[in-house]
């Protein structure tokens, strides 16, 4: 006899017959793509305004002196009690959740890339300017590539951001989406379902995070046998 009920908590038995139940149904795939589809809308916007933004601030004593702070003061903010206001200002929709996904991601992201430009050769640099290059040309051959690995370690982790701030916002405003529809199966004990869904959330997290290192592995090729050179100096010493 089950000490805690089925209903409350279900056996992996019963929550895989129900996450193949919502997978043969096709009853799983409309949430999984709202969830993606907001969460990815919003990653790709608040990861391209976090690597401008830090490139902005890398480059201009003046920008960070007056800027820095108030980047620090906005990421201090729970984005969660930002939801009422975004409501207000983009409505219930995609938009909405777009938005608290951006801000969500953002400062990982700028986090990274802020130290990765700023981790560039000054010699290097210095060198580039003799020979008249321009910010772009400095910016594009020496800062991007000295930051690109730290860059997609933002990327990586504001994925993780992306996927709550969804599933929160998902929660808030009853938006359709994988956080729904636990919310819903929950609200009716139906917990094998909620399990299922969760699953599939896990599932995307984890491929979402995959391919984000996969992308890293060949656009960041020269960390990859950097990386490969010491591992097999270290082991001949």
């Amino acid at each position: 006899m089950a000490v805690v009920p089925r209903t409350l908590l279900p056996s992996p038995a019963q929550a895989a017959v129900s996450l193949y139940r919502l997978i043969v149904s096709g009853e799983i795939w409309s949430p999984f793509f709202d969830t993606l589809t907001g969460a990815l809308a919003g990653y790709v916007t608040g990861s391209l305004l976090a690597i401008v933004t830090a490139a902005w601030l890398a480059n201009s004593k003046w920008a960070e002196r007056f800027l820095m702070m108030y980047v620090s003061a906005f990421q201090a903010i729970p984005k969660v009690a930002l939801a009422p206001l975004i409501f207000i200002w983009c409505g219930f929709g995609l938009l909405s959740a777009s938005v608290l996904v951006a801000m969500s991601c953002f400062y990982p992201v700028f986090a990274n890339a802020f130290v990765g430009f700023r981790a560039a050769d000054p010699n290097l640099i210095a060198m580039y300017r003799v020979f008249s290059a321009n910010t772009l040309r400095i910016f594009l051959s020496v800062q991007l590539p000295a930051a690109a690995s730290l860059i997609f370690v933002g990327l990586e982790l504001g994925i993780v951001f992306s996927l709550i701030a969804e599933i929160v916002m998902e929660f808030i405003s009853g938006r359709p989406g994988l956080g729904n529809l636990i919310q819903e199966s929950s609200s009716t004990l139906e917990a094998a379902r909620a399990y299922g869904a969760l699953a599939v959330l896990v599932v995307l997290g984890i491929s979402a995070s995959a391919v984000v290192r996969l992308i890293r592995r060949y656009v960041v090729f020269w960390d990859r046998r950097t990386h490969g050179t010491d591992m097999r100096r270290g082991g001949t010493a």
